[in-house]
């Protein structure tokens, strides 16, 4: 979890820092097929001097630490996206005790965009997991007064009344609060191009990018077990409840990328 509310950007010299490491993972060229999902290795970091993505292909990061892709030049079509996004949290329940949304993790994007049709960069938290609900307690009996045929000594009946004490029902059980939200992760977004503006953040259009790095919503509070005759309601139990942020987010255009 992310204590801090405001989180520092990852820097470019990030990058720079390592350049023996650069050296080792770096790749050629790297082209996805449509629909394609490509996982990143341990490393968390993909430097390629081409990237060809074609429509509906995802380069997913591992969310648990910081990741960084470097491309000399990029071709990326219709519905790509990039993420670093967090695991939803698990629901409590009688199996698990449940559990907060996973922050999305901080990325670096260095690109070189010849061609965009449409592209996600999506570092958003996962949302908390669901709240236990407690159970209903047994309802119990109200007092109630019933009517009785009772044989007398002469062999007749006569009709009496008969009070019958309540039956008291059982407590509910507790509930709990849903978890919270993962944190948004960080952008930094470093790019050139061959000429085109990207429109950001809009739905219309070519060369759109759309970012997302929100944080993650939390989970759905429980619900108390209501109690029987004369007795109590459950209660809902605050559990992994806090305020979470969007990711921070910094865009430069520059003349070129080589690295």
């Amino acid at each position: 979890m992310k204590t801090n509310s405001t989180l520092s950007l990852l820097c470019f010299s990030l990058l720079l820092s390592a350049p023996a490491l650069s050296q080792n993972n770096r790749i050629s060229k790297l082209e996805l097929k449509g629909k394609e999902i490509f996982i990143v290795g341990p490393t968390n970091m993909l430097l390629v001097d081409t990237l060809i993505m074609h429509d509906k292909s995802t380069i997913k990061f591992s969310p648990a630490t910081q990741s960084i892709l470097q491309a000399n030049v990029a071709y990326i079509g219709n519905k790509c996206t990039f993420s670093s996004r967090g695991m939803n949290g698990e629901d409590a329940n009688k199996e698990s005790s449940g559990s907060p949304g996973q922050d999305g993790g901080d990325l670096v994007l260095i690109m070189y965009l010849n061609e965009v049709g449409s592209l996600t960069i999506d570092t958003r938290g996962g949302k908390g997991g669901n709240g236990k609900n407690g159970s209903n307690g047994a309802k119990g009996e109200p007092e109630r007064t019933e009517q009785r045929a009772v044989k007398g000594p002469d062999g007749k009946y006569t009709i009496e009344t008969v009070f019958i004490p309540p039956k008291l029902g059982t407590d509910g059980t507790n509930a709990t609060t849903g978890f919270a939200g993962g944190f948004g992760g960080n952008i930094q977004l470093i790019y050139s191009t061959n000429g085109f503006v990207p429109i950001f953040n809009n739905s219309k259009g070519k060369n759109r990018i759309m970012i997302e790095n929100s944080a993650g919503n939390p989970g759905r509070n429980g619900r108390p077990g209501k109690g029987g005759l004369g007795s109590m309601d459950g209660r809902l139990i605050e559990v992994a409840t806090y305020k979470t942020f969007d990711g921070e987010l910094r865009i430069e255009k520059v003349e070129s990328i080589t690295l």
